[in-house]
């Protein structure tokens, strides 16, 4: 059987630790395979993220277009990493609304800083920027940083991230718990259900597994799973990756 077709629009890191590089690796870990848009150019190396063009909005529709064009092959789902731009957000939901693709599963991972801190969407407003994307997808996935900003306020506790969780327009949301002390929970919510997902802290850090973990739940959605067990599968595949970073 050959393996479904997942398309990934993110930013090139030339390093390979995040951005489109990594998220190919982790749909080929799905059994999917990808193709890749380049929404932005980032200069990233070791030493972490030093600047970032995003692409033209109509430069990033030409991509998805030429792919699409002539294409005998069905999508199975569709993962967004770092976008760059509003500009190239609203163009991106617009495209993945219309007739073609407006039934395909959709990731939004709404990156919007490099681990160094320097932004990586270019919007005065990252809520009102990506509200369209959010509205179309099936999962979205924010760190508690992320989804802080968008929720524009802090978040306390697990009581508060549920609720902002379930303010975005996205079907599930998926919060991640990386950032906060203690071991590590990611937050399934989808509408009045909540699922606690425990992970365990690994020593070390590594780049780039919040890109995989979207990335492998959209191959796995793309195989069939149903969203938890998507999930799930894709956070044990960080986890391996994880631990083969911390024996490196």
């Amino acid at each position: 059987m050959t393996a479904p077709r997942v398309l990934v629009c993110a930013g090139l890191d030339p390093s390979g630790g995040a951005g489109l590089v990594a998220d190919l690796e982790a749909l080929a870990a799905a059994g999917a395979r990808g193709w890749a848009v380049a929404t932005a150019l980032t200069a990233q190396g070791p030493r972490g993220a030093r600047a970032v063009v995003p692409a033209p909005p109509e430069m990033l529709l030409a991509q998805v277009e030429a792919l699409l064009d002539g294409s005998r092959e069905r999508l199975r789902a569709v993962k967004t990493g770092m976008l760059g731009s509003g500009a190239n957000a609203a163009a991106l939901a617009a495209i993945l609304s219309g007739r073609r693709l407006a039934r395909v599963p959709l990731v939004v991972d709404p990156v919007l800083a490099a681990s160094s801190g320097l932004p990586l969407l270019e919007a005065d407003d990252a809520r009102g920027a990506l509200e369209a994307l959010l509205a179309r997808a099936a999962l979205a996935t924010p760190n508690w940083p992320e989804l802080e900003a968008l929720a524009g306020r802090s978040l306390g506790s697990e009581e508060d991230a549920v609720r902002a969780a379930r303010a975005l327009p996205a079907r599930a949301v998926l919060v991640k718990g990386g950032h906060r002390e203690g071991a590590p929970v990611d937050l399934l919510v989808r509408g009045r259900t909540v699922v606690r997902i425990r992970g365990r802290r690994r020593p070390g850090t590594a780049r780039g597994t919040g890109c995989r973990l979207a990335s492998a739940t959209a191959g796995w959605l793309a195989r069939g799973a149903p969203l938890e067990e998507a999930v799930r599968r894709a956070k044990r595949y960080v986890e391996r990756y994880l631990d083969a970073a911390a024996r490196r």
